[in-house]
């Protein structure tokens, strides 16, 4: 299995809830691009804006929340359940 860091944005479109933990935790999207996070744990677990752009709400195990990204810049965002999960989004 491959680790990123926050310093290393992923350029994919799909985020995994798993095990307490957004993977990845960074990434990389084109302007217009919707990301999509799917819960992978048995729990609920949300994807929230630091910045209040969005927030999923509880998203229950199995299910997703997409978001699309009109505008250039670095969206960090958490849990809003488990606030020490973190994540951020970079769009170019």
């Amino acid at each position: 299995s491959t680790t990123t860091t926050a310093g290393e944005a992923v350029a994919t479109d799909a985020v995994e809830i798993k095990d307490y933990a957004f993977n990845p935790p960074a990434i990389s999207v084109a302007v217009g691009t919707t990301v999509t996070w799917t819960n992978g744990d048995d729990f609920k677990h949300t994807t929230t804006s630091d910045s209040e752009v969005w927030d999923s709400g509880p998203i229950e195990p199995g299910a997703g929340f997409s978001q699309t990204f009109a505008e250039a810049g670095t969206y960090a965002y958490f849990c809003n359940i488990h606030n020490y999960m973190e994540g951020q989004v970079v769009v170019e």
